[in-house]
């Protein structure tokens, strides 16, 4: 919990991981007398991981299914406890299932020799690059550092130990090399309705870009991102970070007038999207409604 509080978890898929097996501690270790209150210890922790991390649509994913699998008054005590951690271990392999079958159906998108831009650090998208390395494709990728946090080195140490020749660029310079770039690939924190992706802040305005450029953008999310939210009008919530990361104190005492803003995440629009690589397949940012509408994925469905 502590680390998604800090946001030092970057990646959507290891922060719902680290959810789920924060809610399995949770249910173990709990002092709770009767299955009401431990639903009720499980249900304020599920929201506190909620305003933790307000963009996710993983994280609310999770807590609608193990509310439907395993949040149930008329179990035992015992009972409701595996119950969790079933649901919880479910959900964690479904999570990993999907990136897993994403890689195969996106590392078939990638022609040999192709160069590559990718933002910040997605663990779908590094499944993807290495699936298409083993199958001995060769790819060059731009990495931008992913500020204020410099996501992308990691993601760029990460790929370079792969063998993939890799260029870390700063922000900015986007625009400077989008002309040299077979695509643009990024990952997703969640994807409204109306397919329009939130993701890594910088990623509109890369996708603009790569839109104006010709350059195809590809985005690699499970359905598990899907926002049932926002087929009857609600909104992602789209979440601030400290400001210290941009300005540190030391710097702005000596500062009049001035204040940082710091956003984590921005909406890209779905006119700049080519198209969503699911672990259903490859599909475009308009199939989403559908999809969603039709309960595809975790949404609303029950453990196996």
């Amino acid at each position: 919990m502590e680390k998604i509080k800090r946001k030092e978890i970057s990646s959507a898929d290891d922060a719902v991981s680290t959810a789920a097996e924060a809610v399995m501690r949770l249910a173990e270790t709990s002092r709770a007398k009767t299955p009401k209150e431990l639903i009720d210890e499980v249900e304020a922790f599920c929201l506190e991981l909620i305003r933790a991390r307000p963009t996710s649509a993983a994280i609310k994913t999770y807590v609608k299914f193990l509310r439907k699998n395993a949040l149930n008054e008329e179990l035992s005590l015992q009972e409701l406890k595996a119950r969790v951690a079933k649901a919880s271990k479910t959900f964690i392999q479904s999570v990993e299932d999907a990136r897993r079958r994403i890689a195969v159906i996106g590392a078939r998108r990638l022609k040999d020799g192709a160069t590559l831009l990718t933002h910040g650090l997605s663990r779908t998208v590094y499944a993807i690059l290495e699936e298409a390395v083993s199958r001995g494709k060769h790819l060059q990728v731009y990495v931008t550092e992913g500020r204020p946090k410099f996501e992308g080195r990691r993601m760029a140490r990460l790929l370079g130990e792969l063998g993939i020749p890799v260029a870390l660029i700063v922000d900015s310079a986007a625009r400077l090399y989008i002309e040299h770039m077979d695509a643009v690939l990024v990952g997703a924190e969640a994807i409204a309705s109306n397919g329009a992706v939130m993701s890594k802040v910088g990623t509109s305005m890369i996708a603009a870009v790569a839109y104006e450029s010709r350059v195809r953008v590809m985005v690699a999310a499970g359905t598990h991102k899907f926002s049932p939210e926002t087929i009857v009008g609600g909104l992602v919530e789209m979440e601030v970070g400290d400001p210290s990361e941009v300005l540190p104190p030391e710097l702005a005492k000596n500062m009049r007038n001035v204040r940082a803003l710091n956003p984590l995440y921005d909406a890209t629009p779905p006119e700049y999207i080519d198209l969503i690589i699911t672990e259903e397949g490859v599909i475009p940012p308009q199939a989403v409604y559908l999809m969603l509408s039709q309960g595809v994925g975790l949404h609303g469905s029950k453990a196996p």
